[in-house]
């Protein structure tokens, strides 16, 4: 909402000078602040007060190279099930971009790339509702991941990081900040004995 605001707010200003540019900052800028008003802020993780169910922790949104996933930890696995990838907003910040340099110039490639990125928040979080509607802990997908703890070796949790080593690999996932401050105590109640604290060697990463 906040980009969305301010350009509806360049768009005003360049409304006498540059009208084209104006109009579809104006669209753009609308497009933003819907999508805005439409998706809601990400709660990070959520501690399920039925601690006597499956699901013991899950977390918003943990990202692997380009792939976004919403995570959840049972008494038995963790799993990652997939929600977008950062190469659609790639994708559709280049088509947007280029759109814009054509109608409005540097304006429209600057506005063309927040946009983007507003529609891969608003799918990701549709994609995060369905998740949340169904069985966070059912990877049924194809790009679902899942790893059941006795597969793996340990976990390390380095700053806003969580390095899952494997027999054969090592995944390294980031995740929010604000998540990585309370995760740890979380997890030491689910799988404590898989958290290390101190530095590995590092294998083959996904």
């Amino acid at each position: 909402m906040i980009a969305g605001g301010l350009i509806l707010a360049v768009s005003i200003i360049l409304f006498y000078s540059e009208i084209v540019a104006s109009i579809f900052g104006f669209a753009l800028g609308s497009l933003n602040v819907i999508i805005g008003i439409l998706t809601p802020r990400t709660v990070g993780i959520t501690i399920p007060a039925d601690q006597a169910g499956p699901v013991k922790l899950s977390i918003d949104k943990g990202v692997i190279r380009t792939n976004i996933y919403a995570i959840g930890f049972s008494e038995k696995k963790m799993v990652l099930r997939k929600l977008s990838s950062a190469n659609l907003t790639v994708v559709a910040a280049l088509i947007l971009a280029v759109l814009g340099a054509v109608v409005a110039g540097p304006f429209g490639i600057i506005v063309g790339g927040i946009t983007a990125f507003s529609l891969q928040e608003f799918v990701t979080q549709r994609r995060r509702d369905e998740i949340k509607r169904g069985n966070i802990l059912d990877a049924s997908g194809s790009n679902d991941l899942e790893f059941p703890y006795d597969e793996i070796e340990h976990v390390q949790l380095l700053g806003n990081r969580i390095q899952i080593h494997l027999k054969d690999r090592a995944v390294r996932m980031a995740i929010s900040r604000r998540s990585a401050r309370i995760l740890g105590p979380m997890l030491e109640r689910i799988i404590p004995a898989k958290i290390l604290s101190r530095p590995v060697p590092s294998g083959k990463d996904l």
